[in-house]
């Protein structure tokens, strides 16, 4: 298995673009199949611009997935995917306003999306690796 100059495995970059990207694509395009109920979400949120909301949304998971799967400008992918990914944690779960079992389920998640961004930001930081179409 060759490795890159920090010593780290490029297989195991690239099983973590892999995974890192198939939360978002799977999200992306149940988003985009079960198209107007993102916009019901974030209607129901109260978020501004609900259908605006939802393309947008659609567009960062599909866009960024790719991005990150492929190894195509995946630094970028993985900074657009982290900016995503805390705003829609922001809006979703403020276990802070909830109590009780919904307060629990809301916190767990949001620190799910945090370690999400973790290894996003690791992404961002050393690159696709070598099996990647930039190979940068």
């Amino acid at each position: 298995m060759k490795t890159t100059q920090r010593g780290t495995s490029d297989i195991g970059i690239l099983l973590g673009r892999l995974a890192l990207a198939t939360v978002f694509l799977q999200a992306g395009l149940s988003k985009l199949m079960g198209w107007p109920g993102i916009v019901h979400l974030l209607t129901h949120l109260h978020a501004p611009y609900p259908t605006l909301g939802g393309i947008i949304a659609i567009a960062c998971e599909l866009a960024g997935g790719l991005m990150v799967a492929l190894g195509l400008r995946a630094r970028i992918g993985a900074l657009i995917l982290i900016l995503f990914t805390l705003g829609a944690n922001w809006l979703t779960h403020r276990f802070w306003l909830m109590h009780g079992p919904a307060a629990a389920a809301a916190e767990i998640q949001c620190f799910l999306d945090l370690s999400i961004c973790g290894g996003l930001l690791i992404l961002a930081s050393t690159g696709p690796g070598r099996f990647a179409v930039d190979r940068r």
